[in-house]
């Protein structure tokens, strides 16, 4: 995972206050569990982003025509099986 437990709580935290401040929603009790909850979101989200990029860097690899990582070609083909499989994923 690219970011640490403590990035992601950070982020966490700044997510509830910004929205606390703009008055997008208002927490009864505990500020905790939103947080948490939003950390729990957000390290999953990070776990499927990884997954998919794995899987799709190792199908292009397999394909019969072998591209070179970082030519147009193989951007344009990474791009669009990576949108396509998080969209697989994150529509379950």
């Amino acid at each position: 995972m690219r970011y640490s437990s403590a990035r992601i709580r950070h982020l966490a935290r700044e997510i509830v206050r910004r929205a606390l401040d703009e008055e997008i929603f208002e927490v009864i009790g505990s500020d905790k569990a939103v947080i948490n909850s939003i950390m729990e979101t957000m390290e999953k989200y990070f776990s499927i982003e990884d997954e998919v990029y794995e899987k799709v860097v190792e199908s292009l690899q397999k394909r019969s025509k072998k591209l070179i990582p970082g030519s147009m070609e193989w951007e344009v083909a990474f791009n669009k099986a990576y949108e396509e499989e998080m969209s697989k994923r994150l529509l379950k």
